[in-house]
């Protein structure tokens, strides 16, 4: 299984709590899982943006004509997934 961004943080501030006091330990514990819950519901939200995406994509090229998807084919594209990034996480 892949282990996430959030969750490799989560494992290196989990070697850091023992020289934390309490009160600084549990917030940590408090940002890291509202964090790794903002991730799930993106990774969720990215899933499901990008199998849309590949649906209409789909729906295109089923209406391209042979000349067409030779010329798209040999065009260079972002895959869904950098699009979906570029859209949702890049500042203008």
């Amino acid at each position: 299984m892949k282990q996430s961004a959030v969750e490799k943080l989560a494992e290196n501030v989990d070697n850091l709590i023992p020289f934390m006091n309490d009160s600084i330990a549990k917030k940590f514990r408090e940002l890291i899982e509202q964090a790794k819950d903002i991730e799930r519901r993106q990774l969720i939200d990215c899933g499901n943006s990008c199998a849309l995406m590949q649906h209409i994509h789909n729906d295109k090229i089923n209406k391209m004509t042979e000349s067409e998807i030779r010329q798209f084919a040999e065009e260079e594209h972002l895959t869904f997934g950098e699009e979906y990034y570029n859209e949702n996480f890049l500042k203008n």
